[in-house]
């Protein structure tokens, strides 16, 4: 993206959030102004100060022999050359995914296998946006919200945005070309356009689409992570500033329960008959992004056993659920297994928190979705499979084998 332009659609897009933005007036809307007051001259000169990493690429250690087995099993199931090709959503057609893309390039960056991580870090950096955007999405329309207003294909989300920076920081850290953390930072420096502020703190939008204004807790957690961490990489306070204030934010959104916290799935005033609660991987995003955004920041809003309590509602005996047993609606939900990318995320979870023994545990599970023609179902006991799936327990397997989610600060 060209600098210059890339300050003027900021300006821009604050300009239509003024003018057009549902729900909010212009004393509770909130822009990254400082990276929009950024000349161009100093703009370069803090790329130029990002340091680099200090080491190339070197033989990886690996944790758990049987986790990294995993990682070659589920790779396999995927597209040689394409491994993020293939079904992005039930109904839709055959595409490469952006999501699947970054969870298979942080993976395979994590356990040393380089020329998987070449072809997913390029596709993100060559579909890294159009026109003046920068960022990721889906490979199709879609109404996110389910309220009509449906999102044209070029939407930038901000969850998978979060995910493929945290991929492209992870390859800067093994690699050490600058490529992938400039990419990293014009696609954060993107998403200032939308950040707002309500009764709680700052938040982010779900997408770029100026009105999908819902507070939705599990992309800020994510996104949470991805500013305070290339923000501490970077030098850039004011990122670090940003994630400051999101964590802030969702630390004032737990519903507290007698020895148990929760969150919805998105603040009110939005509601519907399941906003009330999260599903495994969106939980596991709050958890995991709120866990590692803290660290990063040296702040300690919400507490980490909090964080393992409200996790633990997933797990019922030796099952990985779907939703935690105390906000279920049937008998049917109360045995319905996870998803496969919530199994993957939750495994990330556990090894973030240093719960490697739980985490072998429950590895072994993928089992238990292995289809007949060596792919891997999304849904448990169904005979769909989708690349974005599978790179999740991909991540969940590459973390476990090599006993971390990341490359940290690359030092």
């Amino acid at each position: 993206m060209n600098r210059l332009s890339k300050l003027t659609i900021m300006l821009l897009s604050f300009v239509s959030l003024l003018a057009g933005c549902k729900g909010g007036d212009s004393e509770s809307l909130r822009v990254g102004s400082e990276s929009a007051k950024t000349t161009l001259e100093t703009e370069e000169e803090a790329e130029e100060a990002i340091p680099q990493p200090e080491t190339e690429p070197e033989e990886i250690d690996v944790y758990n022999d049987r986790a990294l087995d995993w990682y070659w099993e589920l790779r396999r199931s995927l597209d040689p050359e394409r491994p993020g090709f293939g079904l992005e959503y039930p109904g839709y057609p055959e595409a490469e995914s952006a999501m699947a893309y970054g969870h298979i390039a942080q993976s395979a960056a994590l356990i040393g296998d380089y020329e998987t991580m070449q072809k997913a870090g390029r596709w993100l950096l060559e579909n890294s946006g159009v026109e003046e955007m920068t960022g990721w999405g889906l490979s199709f329309a879609w109404d996110s919200y389910r309220d009509g207003s449906v999102n044209p294909e070029t939407t930038v989300y901000a969850i998978t945005t979060a995910i493929a920076v945290d991929a492209l920081t992870d390859i800067y850290c093994v690699t050490g070309q600058r490529e992938y953390i400039l990419t990293a930072i014009d696609a954060l420096d993107y998403y200032l356009n939308f950040l707002l502020k309500d009764a709680n703190d700052d938040f982010f939008l779900y997408s770029d689409q100026l009105d999908s204004n819902t507070n939705t807790h599990n992309i800020n957690a994510m996104l949470s992570l991805t500013y305070a961490r290339v923000g501490v990489i970077a030098g850039r306070q004011d990122f670090i500033n940003v994630a400051s204030g999101v964590v802030g934010s969702l630390a004032s959104a737990i519903e507290r329960q007698p020895g148990n916290i929760t969150w919805r799935y998105s603040a009110l005033p939005y509601e519907s008959k399941y906003s009330f609660r999260n599903d495994l991987v969106h939980a596991a995003y709050i958890s995991y992004g709120l866990n590692e955004a803290q660290h990063y920041l040296g702040i300690d809003l919400i507490e980490e056993n909090d964080l393992r309590v409200y996790m633990d509602g997933f797990q019922s005996g030796d099952v990985t659920t779907e939703f935690r047993l105390n906000e279920t609606l049937t008998d049917e939900e109360t045995k319905r297994r996870s998803r496969g990318w919530g199994l993957g995320m939750y495994i990330a979870w556990l090894v973030s928190i240093n719960d490697f023994e739980r985490a072998e545990e429950i590895i072994e599970t993928i089992e238990d979705y292995r289809l007949p023609e060596g792919k891997f179902a999304y849904i448990y006991g169904d005979d769909l499979s989708l690349p974005r799936s599978t790179s999740h327990l991909m991540y969940g397997a590459a973390s476990l084998a090599v006993g971390k989610t990341s490359f940290g600060t690359c030092s």
